[in-house]
C-alpha cells in the first residue's frame, strides 16, 4: 500500500501530521494550511484541519492537495541532496496553495509516494 492511499479520506489533524513525522516512510511530513480554517472547510465540505501536505523523502518532495474526498499529489521535484530540500518544499507549497481543486495538476501527476 503506497503512503498516499493510506491517507484517510479527509484533511489530516495535526496529530495525524505528527504521526506522519515519526514514519519511517517519510523524513519530514508539513501541514498547509488555507488562510483560514473556515476556508479549509469550506473547500472540502468538512471538518477543519490540514487539507495539504508536503511529504519529503531524501529523493523527492512532494505536495499533496485534500479535495473531494481525495488527496492528490499536485508536484514532485526531486531531490539530490539536503541542501535542494527548501526550494523544493517551497515549490510543492506553492503549487498546493496555487491547485484550484479544478483536477489540474501543477507537476507531479497522481503517482503515489511509496
Amino acid at each position: 500500500m503506497s503512503l498516499i492511499s493510506s491517507l484517510p479520506g479527509r484533511p489530516l489533524s495535526d496529530g495525524e501530521v505528527a504521526a506522519l513525522n515519526r514514519a519511517e516512510s517519510v523524513e519530514l511530513a508539513v501541514a498547509v494550511d488555507s488562510e483560514t480554517d473556515t476556508e479549509a472547510a469550506a473547500a472540502n465540505a468538512a471538518a477543519p484541519g490540514a487539507e495539504g501536505l508536503l511529504l519529503a523523502t531524501d529523493a523527492w518532495v512532494k505536495g499533496l492537495d485534500f479535495r473531494g474526498g481525495v488527496w492528490t499529489v499536485v508536484e514532485t521535484v526531486a531531490i539530490a541532496d539536503e541542501s535542494e530540500r527548501y526550494d523544493a518544499l517551497r515549490a510543492c507549497e506553492d503549487a498546493v496553495r496555487a491547485n484550484d481543486g479544478d483536477g489540474a495538476e501543477a507537476g507531479g501527476g497522481a503517482a503515489d509516494a511509496e
